[in-house]
């Protein structure tokens, strides 16, 4: 298949960002507003992070008070720049695959030769990706076998 993230990218709208400063109550009502299950953490055009469901519910797990979590900043529990795991938008999705199997994450931003942020993927987009391209070549298989490729 040899299908480029890039291509992913031009599926997807647009990147929810949230600013460092931000609490997990900001974070966690931008996650369940839109849906997602990540956010990138941004400062002007510059990432500094990601921060992911599982992020917050490990800060949960360690918080004795239910209100403290509340107060807690995105910068004091994200995953900082210098530990994320990112693509570039000419890698393939099969790379990108493995990478997220190997890491055991299900989000990684893909970052352009600038170090600027093009998209953010996920494993759900991989999949969709996938189900696309199988849908398609088994169409093409099942005319050719029917004599109704014309190529």
């Amino acid at each position: 298949m040899n299908r480029r993230l890039i291509d992913v990218c031009k599926l997807k709208e647009h990147i929810i960002t949230i600013a460092p400063d931000a609490t997990i109550k900001d974070a966690v009502y931008q996650l369940n507003k839109h849906k997602i299950g990540c956010l990138i953490v941004m400062e002007n055009t510059d990432i500094l992070g990601i921060l992911s469901e599982r992020d917050v519910l490990k800060k949960l797990g360690i918080t004795n008070i239910s209100n403290e979590i509340h107060h807690v900043k995105v910068s004091e529990i994200m995953t900082p720049k210098e530990k994320l795991v990112v693509g570039n938008p000419e890698d393939t999705v099969e790379s990108l695959m493995g990478m997220m199997n190997e890491t055991n994450i299900r989000h990684i931003p893909l970052i352009d030769e600038e170090g600027k942020l093009v998209c953010l993927t996920s494993v759900r987009d991989i999949i969709r990706t996938l189900l696309k391209d199988s849908k398609s070549q088994i169409k093409y298989l099942s005319d050719y076998v029917q004599g109704k490729y014309t190529g």
